[in-house]
């Protein structure tokens, strides 16, 4: 997993943003709750590592170098709260299946699909970069030309600047909640 934070921002954004979409009654306690919830770092890193690929409970011990028990629990807060879903599989040779856990299908398509967001007044930030970065990434194995790499430089080049504004919103908006929110418990 990359240890990039506009990732864990951007994912943040989409699914606070999806809460909100999903659930129009939502009020600043629900809003505190999802915050809460993806105050933890594992949890974040955790839907980061399941936006990109599905996993067992042992390889997301592996991919995020923790604790069997801390993932599980980890992943029963957020199966309560629908952003992860398990799947039943057979594993690979003999024995019981293996439960794969991937976002919750409606997260999933959100997080997915590229929508336009109004930030600041004509500025827009397209929520998109995840496909377009593991496109890119794949490109790089292989040969490419002297065109496609300035396409790509100049690709990469817009994906930060829009990383950049998220950024600056994300930290209006905590600096807002802070301002709003007296106590967020940590677990």
């Amino acid at each position: 997993m990359s240890n990039n934070p506009n990732d864990e921002i951007e994912l943040i954004l989409k699914i606070l943003s999806y809460q909100i979409e999903s659930n129009k009654s939502l009020n600043y306690q629900g809003i505190d709750k999802i915050l809460h919830l993806l105050s933890n770092r594992t949890r974040r890193r955790m839907l980061v590592e399941l936006a990109h690929k599905e996993g067992f409970v042992n390889d997301l011990v592996k991919r995020l170098n923790d604790h069997p028990q801390s993932i599980i629990r980890h992943l029963d807060v957020l199966k309560k709260q629908n952003l992860v879903v398990g799947k039943e599989r057979p594993g690979e040779g003999p024995g019981r299946p293996r439960l794969y856990y991937t976002l919750f299908p409606g997260v999933a398509k959100f997080i997915q699909k590229s929508e336009t967001n109004e930030i600041r007044g004509n500025q827009s930030h397209i929520c998109s970069s995840f496909p377009r970065l593991n496109t890119i990434k794949q490109l790089l194995d292989k040969r490419i030309s002297h065109s496609e790499q300035r396409k790509i430089v100049s690709e990469v080049e817009t994906i930060k600047t829009e990383h950049e504004i998220a950024l600056e919103v994300c930290n209006e908006i905590l600096a807002t909640m802070k301002k709003r929110v007296t106590k967020i418990k940590v677990e």
